[in-house]
């Protein structure tokens, strides 16, 4: 009886891990919402023009240092004739609009993550002005969760390049002062990258997605009502098993 104890003892214990654990989630969540609710990037206008205007970078000089702390850029060699405005970095992206801006000819395309709103980081794409054959990507946050092997391996050595971007790009982050060069058609750095991201894509991924279920399905009074019911029918009955063993034990032993 005391080992059915301890045991019981030690799944509450998890199951108290795990609401801990939903909840967390649940506050991150809510703190995304508001930094989201409070982004300069989330114009109300109807206006496309004036949305733009208010998101324009030469309006917004005035952001918190905390947002720009988080801001990096990454140059990518393409082809003069590719007006595609794509960099394929390992992650999914959804294109939200594109403008002509006053320091430069060239559009710059707005994208933000394809797992937004759980994930706030945005990506702005542009030519170099000083360079056509350059592109800009800037990119404000941080990502939550793991690229995708899809879009990863359109940066891996393929071998008749069939994309129209070479592989070779510096990044620099904002305010840091320093920059680096990846060169993707290196093929110790492809594969370092691919396993890097096969060995966190099944691990992380699935666990991200199961706190996020969890974390919706505990909005539900139904939900945690029924989790409480089985949890005290499960105890039930393995007191209930346990009384009838010893009730059987019990009567063999008068029938000796």
């Amino acid at each position: 009886m005391m080992e059915e104890l301890n045991r019981m003892k030690s799944e509450n214990k998890k199951l108290s891990d795990i609401l801990t654990i939903v909840t967390r989630n649940y506050n991150d969540l809510m703190q995304t919402r508001k930094r989201k609710a409070v982004d300069p990037g989330n114009c109300t206008d109807n206006s496309c023009h004036n949305y733009y205007s208010c998101c324009d970078e030469t309006s917004v000089g005035s952001l918190p240092k905390l947002i720009k702390s988080n801001v990096s850029r990454v140059y990518v060699r393409i082809d003069p004739s590719d007006t595609s405005l794509v960099v394929k970095d390992g992650y999914g992206w959804r294109k939200y609009g594109q403008k002509v801006t006053r320091d430069n000819p060239s559009p710059r395309a707005y994208y933000k993550c394809s797992f937004a709103p759980i994930c706030p980081v945005k990506k702005k794409v542009q030519r170099s002005v000083n360079d056509p054959s350059l592109l800009v990507a800037t990119y404000e946050g941080r990502h939550h969760h793991p690229p995708s092997q899809a879009n990863i391996s359109a940066v891996s050595p393929p071998g008749g390049a069939t994309g129209t971007s070479t592989a070779v790009a510096t990044i620099s982050g904002e305010g840091s002062g320093s920059t680096g060069s990846l060169d993707f058609l290196d093929p110790l750095i492809c594969s370092k990258i691919q396993k890097a991201i096969a060995a966190t894509e099944s691990s992380e991924m699935q666990q991200f997605l199961v706190e996020k279920m969890a974390s919706s399905l505990t909005r539900n009074p139904a939900f945690t009502a029924a989790l409480a019911a089985a949890i005290t029918g499960r105890i039930l009955d393995e007191v209930i098993s346990e009384e009838n063993k010893d009730a059987v034990s019990n009567s063999r032993g008068f029938c000796v």
